[in-house]
C-alpha cells in the first residue's frame, strides 16, 4: 500500500476519533448539545471510524508479516490481537465504536447521554496511543510515555473538538444572529477560555515529557527528519496559540459588542479566524500521522 494512502488514513482516523470525542465533551461542558445536531454527526463519525479501524488494522498486520492485505487469514488475525499490544487496541477500539454507534441509534437524544459517548469516544482514541511512539515502551518505563501519550492525544481532540463546535454554531448562527445559535456561540467561546488554558499547559507538558524520553533535544529538531517535521508541527501550534489568543482578547469581545448593537454579519471575522484555526488543527494531525512512521533518532 503506498505511503500518501497510509498517510491519509491515520490522519483521517486521528481527525475522526477526535471529533468523536471533542465535540460531544464540550457540548456537555457548555450545555450546547441540542444547538449542534450532533446525533447525525456523531453516527456518520462512528461508522466512518469504525471501517477505518478495520482497514488500518488491516495494513498494520500486512505490514508486520510482509504479505498482501487480501492474503490474511483467520489465524494471522488471531495471531495480530493476541500476540501485539496494537492488536489488542484495534480490537477494543472497534469494540467500543460499535457500542458507541449503537448508544447514537435512537433517534431521541437527551443531554445525559453525552457523558457515556464522551466516555466511550475517550477509550477508542486513547487506544491510538498504542499506534505510535507512546506504545513502544517495555513494561513498567513505558507506562510513563503511554500515559502522557494518552492525554496528548486526549487534550488535542478536545480542542479540536471545541474548535469544530464552535465554528459549527457560528455557521449555524448565520441565519439568526439574534437569536438562541448566536447567544450560545458567545458563551460557548466564553466558556473555553480556561479549560483552553489547561488544554495547552497539558499539550506542552505531555509533548515535551515525550520528545524527552524518546531521547530527542534542541539539536535533533533540526539535525533529524523526525525533528523537522516536529519543528513544523510546532510552529503550526504557536499558530493556532496566535489566534486563539486572538479569539479571545479581540474577537470575542468584538462579536459581544456587536451581537448588542445588532449590527450586521458581526461574527464575520470570527468566522474566518476559526475556520483557518481548524485548517492549522488538520496540518497539525497530518504532521501527527507523517510523525508516528518515523525513527525519532533518525
Amino acid at each position: 500500500m503506498s505511503e500518501p494512502f497510509v498517510y491519509a488514513l491515520r490522519l483521517l482516523l486521528y481527525v475522526d476519533l477526535m471529533l468523536l470525542f471533542g465535540v460531544p465533551l464540550f457540548a456537555r461542558s457548555q450545555r450546547l448539545g441540542p444547538l449542534l445536531g450532533w446525533r447525525s454527526w456523531g453516527l456518520l463519525l462512528a461508522i466512518c471510524g469504525l471501517v477505518m479501524v478495520l482497514l488500518d488494522a488491516t495494513l498494520r498486520l500486512s505490514t508486520l508479516l510482509d504479505i498482501a492485505p487480501d492474503a490474511l487469514g483467520v489465524d494471522d488475525l488471531a495471531w495480530f490481537i493476541g500476540a501485539t499490544s496494537s492488536g489488542r487496541a484495534a480490537l477494543l477500539r472497534g469494540a467500543v465504536l460499535a457500542l458507541l454507534l449503537l448508544l447514537l441509534l435512537p433517534r431521541r437524544q437527551h443531554a445525559r447521554q453525552l457523558l457515556p459517548q464522551t466516555a466511550l469516544a475517550a477509550i477508542a482514541l486513547a487506544s491510538l496511543a498504542w499506534n505510535g511512539h507512546a506504545g513502544a515502551g517495555e513494561y513498567l518505563q513505558g507506562w510513563p510515555r503511554l500515559s502522557a501519550g494518552i492525554i496528548h492525544l486526549l487534550a488535542a481532540g478536545a480542542w479540536l473538538g471545541a474548535i469544530v463546535a464552535l465554528l459549527g454554531l457560528l455557521l449555524r448562527s448565520q441565519q439568526a444572529q439574534q437569536g438562541e445559535r448566536a447567544a450560545a456561540l458567545l458563551v460557548g467561546l466564553r466558556g473555553f477560555a480556561l479549560p483552553g488554558t489547561i488544554i495547552v499547559a497539558l499539550l506542552a507538558v505531555t509533548g515535551s515529557a515525550s520528545y524527552l524520553d524518546m531521547g530527542g533535544s534542541l539539536a535533533s529538531l533540526t539535525a533529524t527528519t523526525h525533528g523537522r517535521w516536529l519543528s513544523f508541527k510546532l510552529a503550526l501550534v504557536a499558530g493556532m496559540l496566535l489566534l486563539a489568543a486572538l479569539h479571545r482578547w479581540r474577537l470575542v469581545p468584538a462579536l459581544a459588542a456587536a451581537l448588542q448593537a445588532k449590527a450586521a454579519n458581526p461574527s464575520r471575522a470570527l468566522r474566518r479566524s476559526l475556520t483557518l484555526e481548524a485548517s492549522l488543527a488538520l496540518l497539525v494531525l497530518a504532521c501527527v500521522a507523517v510523525l508516528g512512521t518515523l525513527d525519532p533518532t533518525a
